[in-house]
């Protein structure tokens, strides 16, 4: 602080301000130099320090922790492996979740299906729409009367009476994530990811036949013809549901046992 207020002072002068020891002073001096926290002016006949503006401090930091983590990702990948397939992982938090999320939705190549509350799926709408942009089949049942995303196929219904908010993400039927947040998003109630061959696969054709019988329930308020329906129906199953790539894979697993 006493460099915000008075840029330009020698060390000992700090010293003198703190009512510190003036070589103990010139040691955390030159620690918070080499730290980017603070400038060193030596042109002169004195060695001046200065406090890095704030803003270039906090810009500083956070390139730093970026440029850390990836680091550190890249040195994890190489020493450890993937976790096998058949497990069903727990996520433990908030920010877990959603990471996880995003992570599956950018990772999506032929179809991507979301059964989720308005909040959630909100949040998660530049990934999604980016995904349709790529020529993803998107498919997104929401809990709510509003919500439009570009690209996508809509189902509405209204949301449950649950204490939270729903978040279900299916890719490529090879992969999913069921979860319940806590009101607010404080916390997680439940949450879970698999990429299991022989469970996914049923959890997306699950979640598509209940998508398809709210849209097919809904429609009968229009007072829909027979063929109306069943052209929908066709519709939705040949864009989501014929060769999806979990259930060939699955019909592939099976046949080579």
């Amino acid at each position: 602080m006493t460099l915000v207020r008075e840029p330009g002072s020698t060390g000992y002068k700090v010293a003198k301000a703190l009512g510190k020891p003036v070589p103990n002073t010139y040691k955390i001096l030159e620690t918070l130099e080499s730290r980017g926290a603070i400038l060193l002016d030596d042109s002169g006949k004195s060695r001046l320090y200065s406090a890095l503006p704030i803003e270039e401090y906090i810009e500083q930091q956070v390139y730093g922790l970026k440029y850390t983590g990836e680091m550190l990702k890249k040195e994890l990948h190489s020493m450890s492996a993937t976790p096998p397939e058949e497990g069903v992982y727990r996520l433990s938090n908030v920010r877990q979740v959603y990471a996880k999320a995003s992570a599956m939705i950018a990772s999506a190549e032929s179809n991507l299906l979301l059964d989720a509350d308005a909040l959630p799926m909100g949040k998660l709408r530049e990934s999604i729409e980016a995904a349709a942009a790529r020529g993803v089949t998107v498919l997104l049942h929401c809990h709510d009367e509003d919500s439009t995303f570009k690209g996508c196929d809509i189902i509405r219904s209204c949301k449950l009476d649950w204490p939270g908010d729903w978040l279900v993400v299916l890719v490529d039927g090879v992969e999913y994530l069921i979860s319940i947040l806590s009101e607010g998003e404080a916390y997680v109630h439940q949450a879970v990811w698999s990429k299991n061959p022989f469970i996914a696969p049923c959890i997306y054709q699950g979640y598509l036949n209940k998508a398809m019988l709210y849209r097919i329930t809904l429609m009968f308020g229009e007072k829909p013809t027979l063929g109306e329906v069943k052209a929908e129906l066709d519709r939705l199953w040949i864009n989501y549901g014929v060769d999806d790539p979990g259930t060939v894979a699955l019909m592939k697993l099976l046949n080579s046992l």
